[in-house]
Protein backbone atom coordinates (compact mmCIF):
# COMPACT_ATOMS: atom_id res chain seq x y z
CA UNK A 1 0.00 0.00 0.00
CA UNK A 2 1.27 3.47 -0.88
CA UNK A 3 1.54 5.88 2.03
CA UNK A 4 -0.93 8.25 0.31
CA UNK A 5 -3.63 5.58 0.48
CA UNK A 6 -3.77 5.92 4.27
CA UNK A 7 -5.35 9.37 3.78
CA UNK A 8 -3.18 11.06 6.39
CA UNK A 9 -3.50 14.70 7.37
CA UNK A 10 -1.98 16.57 4.37
CA UNK A 11 0.58 18.30 6.59
CA UNK A 12 1.74 14.96 8.02
CA UNK A 13 1.77 13.38 4.57
CA UNK A 14 3.97 16.21 3.30
CA UNK A 15 6.52 15.49 6.01
CA UNK A 16 6.59 11.70 5.66
CA UNK A 17 6.92 11.91 1.90
CA UNK A 18 9.77 14.35 2.40
CA UNK A 19 11.38 11.79 4.70
CA UNK A 20 11.30 9.26 1.88
CA UNK A 21 8.23 7.27 2.90
CA UNK A 22 6.71 5.72 -0.22
CA UNK A 23 5.13 2.43 0.80
CA UNK A 24 3.50 1.82 4.18
CA UNK A 25 5.03 -1.07 6.10
CA UNK A 26 2.68 -3.92 7.12
CA UNK A 27 2.47 -2.70 10.73
CA UNK A 28 1.63 0.83 9.56
CA UNK A 29 -0.98 -0.38 7.09
CA UNK A 30 -2.68 -2.51 9.76
CA UNK A 31 -2.35 -0.21 12.79
CA UNK A 32 -3.11 3.27 11.50
CA UNK A 33 -6.83 2.72 10.63
CA UNK A 34 -7.90 1.24 14.01
CA UNK A 35 -5.83 3.77 15.97
CA UNK A 36 -7.56 6.54 14.03
CA UNK A 37 -10.88 4.99 15.01
CA UNK A 38 -9.94 5.24 18.69
CA UNK A 39 -9.42 1.53 19.32
CA UNK A 40 -6.87 0.10 21.72
CA UNK A 41 -4.18 -1.79 19.80
CA UNK A 42 -1.60 -4.47 20.55
CA UNK A 43 1.05 -4.50 17.86
CA UNK A 44 3.47 -7.41 17.67
CA UNK A 45 6.36 -6.16 15.60
CA UNK A 46 10.14 -6.07 15.61
CA UNK A 47 12.45 -3.08 15.86
CA UNK A 48 12.88 -1.48 12.46
CA UNK A 49 9.36 -2.29 11.25
CA UNK A 50 8.14 1.31 11.27
CA UNK A 51 6.04 1.13 14.43
CA UNK A 52 6.80 4.70 15.54
CA UNK A 53 4.98 5.94 12.46
CA UNK A 54 2.29 3.29 12.99
CA UNK A 55 1.25 4.87 16.30
CA UNK A 56 2.74 8.35 15.96
CA UNK A 57 1.00 9.51 12.79
CA UNK A 58 -2.60 8.68 13.78
CA UNK A 59 -2.03 10.06 17.28
CA UNK A 60 -0.63 13.35 15.98
CA UNK A 61 -3.70 13.77 13.79
CA UNK A 62 -5.73 14.03 17.01
CA UNK A 63 -3.42 16.15 19.17
CA UNK A 64 -4.31 19.79 19.75
CA UNK A 65 -1.06 21.78 19.84
CA UNK A 66 -0.61 23.97 22.89
CA UNK A 67 -3.38 22.29 24.92
CA UNK A 68 -1.04 20.64 27.40
CA UNK A 69 0.30 17.10 27.70
CA UNK A 70 -1.96 14.75 25.75
CA UNK A 71 0.33 11.86 24.81
CA UNK A 72 2.57 9.69 27.01
CA UNK A 73 4.94 7.23 25.36
CA UNK A 74 6.97 4.89 27.60
CA UNK A 75 10.20 3.38 26.27
CA UNK A 76 12.71 1.03 27.90
CA UNK A 77 15.90 2.97 27.14
CA UNK A 78 17.25 6.48 26.83
CA UNK A 79 18.35 5.76 23.26
CA UNK A 80 14.90 4.72 22.11
CA UNK A 81 13.36 7.60 24.05
CA UNK A 82 15.47 10.14 22.14
CA UNK A 83 14.87 8.39 18.82
CA UNK A 84 11.08 8.35 19.25
CA UNK A 85 11.07 11.99 20.39
CA UNK A 86 13.05 13.11 17.36
CA UNK A 87 10.75 11.17 15.03
CA UNK A 88 7.60 12.59 16.63
CA UNK A 89 8.97 16.11 16.35
CA UNK A 90 9.87 15.56 12.72
CA UNK A 91 6.38 14.21 11.98
CA UNK A 92 4.74 17.15 13.77
CA UNK A 93 6.88 19.84 12.19
CA UNK A 94 4.10 21.44 10.14
CA UNK A 95 1.29 20.97 12.66
CA UNK A 96 3.34 22.59 15.46
CA UNK A 97 3.18 19.77 18.00
CA UNK A 98 6.03 19.44 20.49
CA UNK A 99 7.48 16.21 21.90
CA UNK A 100 10.05 16.14 24.71
CA UNK A 101 12.28 13.40 26.14
CA UNK A 102 12.28 12.46 29.82
CA UNK A 103 15.02 10.07 30.96
CA UNK A 104 17.49 9.61 33.79
CA UNK A 105 21.20 10.27 34.01
CA UNK A 106 20.84 13.98 33.20
CA UNK A 107 19.66 17.07 35.07
CA UNK A 108 15.95 17.13 35.80
CA UNK A 109 15.42 20.91 35.79
CA UNK A 110 15.52 21.36 31.98
CA UNK A 111 13.01 18.52 31.68
CA UNK A 112 10.70 20.18 34.18
CA UNK A 113 10.70 23.33 32.06
CA UNK A 114 10.21 21.51 28.76
CA UNK A 115 7.32 19.39 30.04
CA UNK A 116 5.29 22.54 30.67
CA UNK A 117 5.16 23.28 26.94
CA UNK A 118 4.89 19.68 25.70
CA UNK A 119 2.05 18.02 23.82
CA UNK A 120 3.87 14.68 23.85
CA UNK A 121 6.19 13.23 26.51
CA UNK A 122 8.40 10.28 25.63
CA UNK A 123 10.01 8.85 28.74
CA UNK A 124 11.68 5.96 30.51
CA UNK A 125 9.66 4.58 33.43
CA UNK A 126 12.08 5.52 36.22
CA UNK A 127 12.36 9.17 35.28
CA UNK A 128 8.64 9.51 34.57
CA UNK A 129 7.98 8.20 38.10
CA UNK A 130 10.50 10.68 39.44
CA UNK A 131 8.53 13.52 37.85
CA UNK A 132 5.27 12.11 39.21
CA UNK A 133 6.69 12.02 42.73
CA UNK A 134 7.95 15.59 42.37
CA UNK A 135 4.58 16.62 40.92
CA UNK A 136 6.36 18.13 37.92
CA UNK A 137 4.24 16.21 35.42
CA UNK A 138 0.47 15.91 35.27
CA UNK A 139 -1.54 13.37 33.32
CA UNK A 140 -4.94 15.05 33.65
CA UNK A 141 -5.21 15.67 29.89
CA UNK A 142 -3.44 12.52 28.66
CA UNK A 143 -5.68 10.83 26.11
CA UNK A 144 -3.15 8.54 24.42
CA UNK A 145 -0.80 6.08 26.16
CA UNK A 146 1.81 4.07 24.26
CA UNK A 147 3.96 1.29 25.71
CA UNK A 148 6.80 0.86 23.22
CA UNK A 149 8.91 -2.32 23.24
CA UNK A 150 6.94 -3.55 26.24
CA UNK A 151 8.66 -6.94 26.43
CA UNK A 152 12.06 -5.30 26.68
CA UNK A 153 10.76 -2.85 29.30
CA UNK A 154 9.51 -5.71 31.44
CA UNK A 155 12.67 -7.80 30.93
CA UNK A 156 14.60 -4.83 32.32
CA UNK A 157 12.51 -4.94 35.50
CA UNK A 158 10.23 -1.96 34.85
CA UNK A 159 6.88 -3.74 35.13
CA UNK A 160 6.06 -2.37 38.60
CA UNK A 161 7.03 1.15 37.52
CA UNK A 162 4.88 0.85 34.41
CA UNK A 163 1.93 -0.34 36.49
CA UNK A 164 2.30 2.64 38.82
CA UNK A 165 2.44 5.05 35.90
CA UNK A 166 -0.60 3.52 34.19
CA UNK A 167 -2.56 3.86 37.44
CA UNK A 168 -2.04 7.64 37.25
CA UNK A 169 -3.19 8.04 33.63
CA UNK A 170 -6.91 8.78 33.14
CA UNK A 171 -8.91 5.62 32.43
CA UNK A 172 -10.72 7.36 29.61
CA UNK A 173 -7.81 7.04 27.21
CA UNK A 174 -6.66 5.13 24.16
CA UNK A 175 -3.87 2.66 24.88
CA UNK A 176 -1.41 1.15 22.41
CA UNK A 177 1.17 -1.51 23.26
CA UNK A 178 3.95 -2.63 20.94
CA UNK A 179 6.12 -5.64 21.62
CA UNK A 180 8.28 -8.07 19.65
CA UNK A 181 6.99 -10.93 21.82
CA UNK A 182 3.82 -11.39 23.87
CA UNK A 183 4.92 -13.13 27.07
CA UNK A 184 3.06 -13.55 30.35
CA UNK A 185 3.87 -10.06 31.68
CA UNK A 186 2.83 -8.36 28.46
CA UNK A 187 -0.35 -10.44 28.30
CA UNK A 188 -1.25 -9.50 31.89
CA UNK A 189 -0.82 -5.78 31.19
CA UNK A 190 -2.95 -6.09 28.05
CA UNK A 191 -5.66 -7.92 29.97
CA UNK A 192 -5.69 -5.41 32.84
CA UNK A 193 -5.31 -2.11 31.04
CA UNK A 194 -6.48 -2.30 27.42
CA UNK A 195 -10.12 -2.22 26.36
CA UNK A 196 -11.12 -4.84 23.79
CA UNK A 197 -7.82 -4.38 21.98
CA UNK A 198 -7.21 -5.28 18.37
CA UNK A 199 -4.12 -7.49 18.05
CA UNK A 200 -2.01 -6.86 14.98
CA UNK A 201 1.01 -8.84 13.89
CA UNK A 202 3.57 -7.19 11.70
CA UNK A 203 7.13 -8.27 11.04
CA UNK A 204 8.14 -10.50 13.96
CA UNK A 205 11.50 -11.34 12.50
CA UNK A 206 14.71 -9.35 12.30
CA UNK A 207 15.06 -7.32 9.13
CA UNK A 208 17.77 -9.04 7.09
CA UNK A 209 19.19 -5.66 6.12
CA UNK A 210 20.10 -5.14 9.79
CA UNK A 211 22.13 -8.35 9.96
CA UNK A 212 25.80 -8.87 9.18
CA UNK A 213 26.81 -12.44 8.44
CA UNK A 214 30.28 -13.93 8.12
CA UNK A 215 31.62 -17.45 7.65
CA UNK A 216 34.94 -18.73 9.05
CA UNK A 217 36.48 -21.97 7.79
CA UNK A 218 38.41 -23.18 10.84
CA UNK A 219 39.36 -26.34 12.68
CA UNK A 220 37.01 -27.56 15.43
CA UNK A 221 39.59 -26.88 18.16
CA UNK A 222 39.91 -23.24 17.02
CA UNK A 223 36.24 -22.37 17.62
CA UNK A 224 36.58 -21.14 21.18
CA UNK A 225 39.65 -19.00 20.46
CA UNK A 226 37.89 -17.42 17.49
CA UNK A 227 34.79 -16.73 19.58
CA UNK A 228 36.88 -14.98 22.24
CA UNK A 229 38.63 -12.94 19.56
CA UNK A 230 35.34 -11.88 17.96
CA UNK A 231 33.78 -10.89 21.28
CA UNK A 232 36.82 -8.86 22.30
CA UNK A 233 36.94 -7.06 19.00
CA UNK A 234 33.13 -6.72 18.67
CA UNK A 235 33.37 -7.98 15.12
Amino acid sequence: MKIEELNLNPMLLKVVKGMGFIDATPIQEKCIPPIREGKDVVGQSSTGSGKTAAFGLPILEKVQPGHGLQVLILTPTRELCVQVTETMNEFGRHIHTRAVSVYGGVGIEPQIRSIKAADVVVGTPGRVLDHLERKTIKFDNVKYLVLDEADRMFDMGFIDDVERIISQVPKDRQTMLFSATIGADVHNVVRKHLRSPITIKGEIYVDKSLLKQAYYDIKAYEKFSLLVHLLRNKT
